[in-house]
């Protein structure tokens, strides 16, 4: 958000130029600087709200998304409110399709109330035949829970002229976004002083649009990838399941470039626990994928030691796991 702007044209316009936060307790025996990017100060709540504008914006380019069209996305909960908000304001049907294992009221609600159509599906018996878990549900790796509803949109999208499927797990924007824009700000807000980026992989866009950027500045930048305990894929390439057209997508461009320079794993309890005492000890109401970020980040402060400037980005707000706290990427 642009804090010169007097009159905004739409709330589009306050998405984005989040600064960063220094943290002043936690992690401070580290000796190491820890900066933290609320993005869920964006309007929907959550870092969604970047690709969101610039995927649906692309594809109005393009011809592909005009008056008249329904977006769709499968989606566990921040890109569905993001589409949700973004389509308020530019005037389109959007449908989410949710795991309904991640389906909780809180984050319903928020998506619900921008207008959006929601779908929960049981994906319990088409994991299982793909051969992933699908009944611990503590921990949530959204490559994992959304093959269902992906497969869905593409089905929706194949058989429907008014459908666009906005597919965030292979979307170029997705990425493109974090490094046209979200690399930007905390390059310009560093001054280009950063010695590590932290972030949690989801469809992974996040992580390789700012590595992409951060390593094209400095080579020696560690990119520090997170997911969580037990739904393991950055951490065990070999066991992705890559299906055309539902994962073929970022996920496998962060295999084959290695620009991940290491992949931390975090309990669901560790991550809540974080989460609580940013809210407790710097007063930062985030997210349980904040807590896991800023817990892997205080790892990585201890390694490096004094006078190392670690970042991080807090994807969403406190507010959608009022109902159900997990670690949800």
């Amino acid at each position: 958000m642009d804090k010169n702007i007097k009159i905004a044209d739409s709330m589009l316009d306050l998405i984005g130029n989040i600064p960063l936060v220094r943290l002043n307790r936690i992690g401070k025996e580290t000796g190491a600087e820890i900066l933290v990017k609320p993005e869920f100060l964006n309007p929907s709540g959550s870092i969604k709200d970047r690709i969101a504008k610039m995927m649906i914006e692309d594809a109005e380019k393009s011809g592909v998304l005009k008056e008249g069209i329904t977006i769709v996305e499968g989606t566990t909960g921040n890109t569905g409110t993001a589409l949700a908000f973004v389509s308020a304001v530019k005037g389109y049907r959007f449908v989410a399709y949710t795991p309904k294992m991640v389906s909780n009221k809180s984050r319903m609600s928020i998506m619900l109330a921008y207008g959006a159509e929601s779908e929960a599906i049981d994906i319990q018996d088409y994991n299982k035949k793909m051969g992933l878990d699908a009944d611990d549900d503590s921990s949530v790796h959204g490559g994992h829970v959304e093959l269902l509803p992906r497969q869905i949109c593409l089905d929706l999208e194949r058989q429907h002229d008014d459908i666009w499927w906005a597919r965030q797990f292979s979307n170029p924007w997705n990425v493109g976004a974090h490094h046209d824009w979200t690399a930007k700000e905390i390059l310009e807000q560093t001054d280009g002083k950063i010695d590590a980026f932290v972030a949690s992989v989801g469809t992974g866009g996040t992580i390789l649009g700012v590595a992409r950027a951060l390593k094209a500045h400095n080579p020696d930048i560690m990119i520090v990838g997170i997911e969580p305990a037990g739904k393991a894929m950055m951490g065990a390439p070999d066991e992705y399941p890559l299906i055309p057209g539902i994962s073929d997508g970022i996920i496998p461009q962060i295999f084959n470039s290695k620009i991940v320079d290491r992949v931390i794993s975090i309990h669901d309890s560790d991550a809540i626990d974080m989460a609580h005492q940013l809210t407790q000890k710097e007063g930062i109401f985030c997210g349980i994928s904040s807590g896991a970020n800023v817990l892997a980040s205080t790892m990585i402060a201890k390694e490096l030691g004094q006078g190392k400037r670690i970042v991080t980005v807090l994807p969403d707000s406190r507010d959608r796991y009022l109902e159900v706290e997990k670690y949800t990427t």
